[in-house]
Order: C-alpha cells, then sequence, then structure tokens
C-alpha cells in the first residue's frame, strides 16, 4: 500500500507545491502510521514551477503515469476536487482526502476527509496543518508554499486574497528573510515566459474545466506582464482554443487573459454563442474574437461564477420557450 498525494490536471505551481508540502507533513506526522507517502503530479510543470523548484532545491515529483497503481494504493487529492480535473488514474474509490480552496462539486461513495477553506491558495490550507499539527515544515518547503500563495493571490492582490493568506506569507516570508516583493516580480516574469510555446499548448498552459449545468466549460488564464505579446498571435490561438475544446470534449472555451501589472482582463473566445456569453456575463462588448472584461482577475471568484450563472440562466429560458 502507498499514499499518492496529487494535484489537478494541467498543473500549477499550487498545485505540485501543495502534493510535495502535504507529502512531508504527512511523513513527519506518521499520518498514515509509517506507510510511504508519495508526492505525484498529473501533467507538466510549467515554467514557472521549474524555476521556483530549481531556485529552492526541491525536486519535482514524478509524473502518475510512470507508476503502476494496485488495488491497496490510496490518494490524497489537494487544489481540486471535482472529478473533471481529475487525472484519469485516479480511481475515485480510492481516494481518501481532499485539500482544497476551490468550490465543492463532488460526491464520493464511500467516506472521505475533507479540509476545504475559501483562502487564496491551497498552499496556505496546507502551511495551516504544519502549524495545527505543530510539525515544522522545512525551508525549502516554507520557500516552495510562499511562492504559491503568492502566485495564485497574484501577488496577494487577487479577489480570492484572505487574511490568512497574508499572515501566512509575511509570516514565511519573515522566517526564511525572503523579500516578497522580489519574489512576486520573479514569479510575475515566469509567468510571462512564453518563449517557444506552441498555441495549443498556451491554450491548455492553466485550464481547468468546469461543468455549469447540462454544459462543460473550459477556462484558460494567461497570466502575463506583456498581454500585447498574446493579442498579437490572437489569430494562431483560435483554431487552438477549437482544436483544445474537440479534444477535451467541451461545449464552450475561454481564455482570460490578464495582465498582472495593471490589473485589467480580457477575454478571448472563438464562436459567436461564446460572444453571447461573454458579453451577457460581464456586460461588455466583443470585437474579434475578444473582449474586456475590466478589472475582474480571479478565475475561481469572478470570472468562472459570471459564466456560469449566464449559462444557467439561458438554460432556464430556453426551457420556459413554448413548443
Amino acid at each position: 500500500m502507498r499514499v499518492f498525494v496529487i494535484g489537478h490536471i494541467s498543473p500549477d505551481l499550487d498545485a505540485i507545491s501543495s502534493a510535495v508540502a502535504y507529502a512531508e507533513f504527512l511523513t513527519k506526522s506518521d499520518s498514515y502510521n509509517g506507510i510511504e507517502i508519495i508526492p505525484v503530479r498529473a501533467g507538466e510543470p510549467n515554467k514557472e514551477t521549474k524555476y521556483i523548484f530549481k531556485k529552492f532545491g526541491v525536486e519535482i515529483p514524478k509524473h502518475i503515469e510512470e507508476f503502476n497503481i494496485e488495488e491497496d494504493d490510496v490518494f490524497i487529492l489537494v487544489d481540486h476536487n471535482e472529478g473533471r480535473q481529475r487525472h484519469n488514474l485516479i480511481p475515485e474509490n480510492q481516494i481518501v482526502e481532499v485539500n482544497d480552496h476551490h468550490r465543492i462539486d463532488v460526491s464520493f461513495v464511500d467516506p472521505v476527509k475533507m479540509d476545504v477553506k475559501p483562502f487564496g491558495a491551497t498552499s496556505t490550507l496546507i502551511y495551516e496543518h504544519f502549524g495545527i499539527y505543530g510539525v515544522k515544515a522545512s525551508k525549502k518547503i516554507e520557500a516552495i508554499l510562499l511562492s504559491s500563495i503568492l502566485s495564485d493571490t497574484q501577488g496577494l492582490k487577487s479577489a480570492t486574497t484572505t487574511e490568512t493568506d497574508v499572515k501566512t506569507s509575511k509570516e514565511i516570508a519573515e522566517s526564511l528573510e525572503l523579500n516578497m516583493d522580489k519574489l512576486t516580480i520573479e514569479i510575475f516574469k515566469q509567468k510571462a515566459n512564453f518563449d517557444h510555446m506552441h498555441p495549443i499548448d498556451l491554450v491548455k498552459r492553466d485550464y481547468k474545466v468546469y461543468g455549469f449545468g447540462t454544459k462543460e466549460v473550459l477556462i484558460n488564464q494567461i497570466e502575463t506582464v506583456n498581454p500585447e505579446s498574446i493579442i498579437d498571435i490572437k489569430k494562431e490561438l483560435l483554431p487552438a482554443l477549437e482544436e483544445a475544446k474537440s479534444e477535451i470534449k467541451v461545449d464552450f472555451g475561454f481564455i482570460i487573459l490578464t495582465d498582472i501589472l495593471n490589473g485589467n482582463s480580457k477575454i478571448i473566445y472563438s464562436t459567436d454563442e461564446e460572444k453571447k456569453v461573454v458579453e451577457k456575463a460581464f456586460i461588455t462588448k466583443g470585437h474579434e474574437n475578444m473582449a474586456d472584461i475590466g478589472s475582474r482577475m480571479s478565475r475561481k471568484k469572478e470570472i468562472a461564477p459570471a459564466i456560469e450563472k449566464t449559462l444557467l440562466e439561458t438554460s432556464k429560458a430556453y426551457k420556459r420557450k413554448p413548443y
């Protein structure tokens, strides 16, 4: 028997850091009575993750596909709970824990231990475990947790940022004698590093799939300090978005282009139906497959809920139409 700790598909820094950090917590606290705890990833790490892990000397975990999963192995999910965001090698009846900061959209057959709190990052939740149980995280783990919090909260400026995120970040930064502003800039630069990336890789760089009523919706977010560089290749992104929608089997697909320095987002879409959703959800006007959605920067709190509300309202409107 082994315990695997794993984040969502198309993993970001928070997903991989949370898995590695929680594995260290479980090992140090001996929560599973000596059973081997293995952090794994559900996809390729992005450039930001590679940079941070290399900077602080942390080994990136192996891909789940490098293991032969046995019937007695169990899984702990971090930074996700929805089945749509789960790697297909994970049997639902072998999941024993969930640690997350997203909305809950899951129904397990067996009882599962769940710790879900509305923090700006799952890394904040994982750090809280160390404190509650009196377990000291290694300096390397503290460093990647801090980096993940700064990344997921866009330098503690996102609408998802809580007082706990701020307190945790300051506590770790002080302990490690790290300058948070300097580290945030380093993270932002890596987020904007799109050198040699194919359009389809950009479209799938940081995507999540949501079930909104009867519709499956892909929302990818590209955070950058130079949005014009992405706008310049918009024509190449549109067919890539269609390709991704077909591959992942979703009804709608959107690319959120977030300017993390100026606090503004634009949304890119590929069909007229998606344009209608965007214009209604964000009270905006689309032009040439793109619309400005203002200061909304949080996919979780400000963007996905608006799209969900619009699709659900549209679905109800359709049902009210007479035959």
